[in-house]
């Protein structure tokens, strides 16, 4: 069975709604069926609206901007890797939670094989903001980028096997 689309008008038609023959209107002021001064009027008024709706906007981050520093001069600065603790512990509740959906292929494995994967893209891109802080983003070249991410990846490995062997020492 094909459906069709129906315009406003056609429905109403089709369903023998009160008034329905009387939807298209001529203007009282121009005298013409599809009036040119009140489409005129509602973009003027949508464009006033937009307006406004930009300023609130700006406004709003304006107030998030300060709260923003209000709360870094009152908090004390917490080293990455206590960060990283209190991460891996929301990073717990977050694998339970997705070994438990409905879906066959959520498991804890798939969860930390994609924590892993975005453990890497976080640290490359550290890599690349800090360099280019320190040394100037043109001085990266392609094999100090491939170089130090080897580095990164050979202790990651390491610590993976050392890992490993201390828990079938247990």
């Amino acid at each position: 069975m094909k459906k069709t689309i129906l315009s406003f008008e056609e429905y109403a038609a089709s369903k023998n709604v009160e008034g329905s023959e009387s939807i298209t209107e001529s203007c009282q002021d121009c005298g013409k069926e599809e009036c040119i001064c009140e489409t005129e009027e509602v973009e003027e008024t949508e464009e006033v609206e937009v307006e406004t709706e930009e300023v609130e906007v700006e406004t709003e981050e304006v107030e998030e901007t300060e709260e923003v520093e209000e709360t870094e001069e009152t908090e004390e600065t917490k080293a990455v890797s206590e960060l990283m603790v209190e991460c891996y512990e929301s990073a717990i509740a977050e694998a339970v939670t997705y070994e438990g959906d409905d879906y066959p292929d959520h498991t804890l494995e798939s969860y930390l094989k994609e924590n892993a994967a975005l453990i890497a893209t976080l640290a490359a891109g550290t890599l690349e903001q800090a360099y280019a802080e320190i040394k100037g983003e043109e001085d990266l070249t392609t094999e100090t980028y491939e170089s130090m991410l080897n580095s990164m990846k050979d202790a990651y490995g390491k610590k993976i096997e050392e890992l490993k062997e201390t828990y079938s020492a247990n």
